[in-house]
């Protein structure tokens, strides 16, 4: 159970990081600029991260319409590169 918990955390971390860029993840999914094992691997790696009270604090100053993600996020350079 504690696992399906964190998958489900840094699911929805993943997303939102993505939504403060404006980045809309099922619309890359949906049009191929990101496929799905890429994806798994975002979420694996934001698992992987121990910065997700960092994260969530970052998200909830930050809001939408930021131009990059924080330094810390494992996941921006992919994220930035998709960005649609």
């Amino acid at each position: 159970m504690e696992l399906d918990g964190r998958l489900s955390r840094h699911f929805w971390l993943t997303q939102g990081m993505a939504r403060s860029i404006g980045l809309d993840i099922n619309g890359a999914l949906r049009c191929g600029a990101l496929k799905r094992d890429d994806y798994a691997q975002m979420v694996a790696s934001c698992c992987d991260c121990d910065q997700s009270a960092r994260c969530i604090g970052w998200m909830a100053k930050q809001g939408a319409g930021a131009r990059s993600l924080p330094e810390f996020c494992p996941i921006k350079t992919v994220l930035e590169q998709i960005q649609l």
